[in-house]
């Protein structure tokens, strides 16, 4: 079994900080953000003055303990913990994810852990916390597990969404050809858009590799550069943010939904590198097979999230499987030690389904586990049971975000990682939020459609 890192974090880089204010010297605010179980970026705006205050005297922003667990401003199980709305948790900066805030120079942004108890400063550099419910420290921690085999991770994302120009005198939408990577439809209206997007996220140091059209109707994508965890998902959450921000300031209407009429992803690259690594490629990709039902817990949230697990639409497929250059499989190998991960959607808490396929990755390598399933050049779907067979193919995704949830509890690879405290409240917020926006409206239904596009 794998030595998990001891659940203490010690933080550093506050010099750092130190240095960026002396070099942005126009910098009046601090945005200590963080991101809850439902994907929500939550932040808290300090003055530049009051967060110095806090550093010089040793001290760190004080919340209530439930702002992991909210959906909007409601606490889901309070009728079942009583005493969950007492006690408080701390925002501990992570000084390494320091940036300026996309679009606003006076405005500085740092993502935030989660920790419980009184943070300790065994010297004036260095911050020692625990924060057990944490999804950054959880995300942390995974690396830790996957650099004990003498490995690091780079990881990249393609971010789906969709838009419609709204006009402004009458409301009316504008009818616009879209065609796949097509320059017509970029131009149409999009082009400069995506340009404002991407050199607002430039600007702030998130590497932007491409945009174009993407296959489903008024669907666009951007793809951020390889990345190393952390950071990655840290850019992810910033660009998401911001291209919302930049389309309402356009009047252009905006969705991550995963559900038609775009059927929008959220496919990951991730990458390993060190000595060894194509010599463990295949086990590190066996035990991301092997885990990927309870994966799902993670990364298909919404039942509008399984409307992408239907065959034939270039998204995941029904099956668990893996293919070269295949993209109807959960997993798309690129090239050697290269592979996407098309699983996840917009409403992921990116941080828990990252650490959770790097922990994987590293029971894989531990338990030296085999590569079972065979490279697969089709869809599955159009298979039969027996040519399935011939490629190790069996098990299907599950149907929906309770079988997903129940496949992530029963995980003992998740629970010894995650702990019991965390999974449990992690699926209890997610069965709440589900049940809000199973009686906000049927599934198909605009009221639905509208609410779900505002928190994802």
């Amino acid at each position: 079994m794998m030595n998990l890192p001891d659940r203490t974090l010690t933080i550093t880089g506050r010099e750092g900080f130190t240095a960026f204010i002396k070099k942005q010297l126009q910098v009046r605010f601090v945005h200590l953000q963080w991101v809850d179980y439902t994907n929500t970026v939550r932040v808290r705006v300090l003055t530049l003055r009051h967060f110095q205050s806090l550093l010089q005297l040793g001290q760190h922003l004080a919340v209530c303990r439930h702002y992991l667990s909210l959906i909007d401003t409601a606490l889901p199980f309070t009728d079942r913990d009583p005493e969950r709305p007492s006690g408080q948790c701390y925002l501990i900066p992570d000084f390494d994810s320091l940036r300026l805030h996309p679009g606003h120079d006076e405005q500085a942004a740092i993502f935030c852990y989660f920790g419980h108890g009184i943070p300790t400063e065994p010297d004036f550099s260095a911050i020692s916390f625990k924060a057990p419910t944490c999804p950054r420290q959880a995300l942390g921690q995974a690396i830790q597990c996957l650099k004990q085999f003498g490995l690091d991770s780079r990881v990249g994302f393609e971010l789906e969404f969709g838009c419609r120009q709204t006009r402004c005198d009458t409301g009316q939408v504008k009818n616009q050809v879209h065609q796949s990577s097509g320059l017509r439809a970029l131009e149409s209206f999009m082009l400069p858009v995506l340009c404002s997007i991407t050199d607002a996220l430039e600007s702030v140091g998130i590497p932007i590799e491409q945009f174009h059209c993407e296959g489903s109707e008024n669907a666009y994508e951007l793809v951020t550069g390889p990345q190393p965890p952390l950071e990655a998902v840290d850019s992810l959450t910033t660009s998401k943010e911001t291209t919302r921000r930049v389309c309402r300031h356009q009047n252009i209407e905006l969705t991550f939904n995963p559900s038609p009429p775009a059927i929008n992803g959220l496919h990951m690259n991730i990458s390993i590198t060190g000595p060894e690594s194509e010599i463990l490629e295949d086990n590190f990709l066996a035990g991301i097979l092997a885990h990927m039902k309870a994966l799902c817990g993670f990364a298909l949230v919404r039942p509008e999230s399984y409307d992408r697990t239907v065959a034939g639409q270039w998204c995941t497929g029904r099956y668990v499987a893996w293919g070269t250059e295949n993209r109807e499989l959960v997993v798309r190998k690129r090239r050697s030690c290269l592979w996407e991960v098309r699983v996840p959607d917009a409403a992921a808490q990116m941080y828990l389904f990252l650490a959770a396929v790097l922990i994987s990755g590293a029971a894989g390598i531990q338990n030296k586990t085999k590569l079972a399933l065979l490279d697969c050049p089709a869809d599955p779907a159009l298979l039969s049971a027996d040519d399935r067979l011939r490629y190790g193919i069996e098990d299907e995704l599950p149907s929906s975000p309770s079988e997903a949830f129940r496949a992530l509890l029963n995980d003992r690879l998740m629970v010894e990682h995650f702990g019991e405290e965390l999974l449990t409240t992690y699926v209890t917020v997610q069965e709440a939020f589900n049940k809000q926006l199973e009686n906000v409206g049927p599934k198909g239904s605009d009221a639905r459609r509208d609410w779900l596009t505002a928190r994802i």
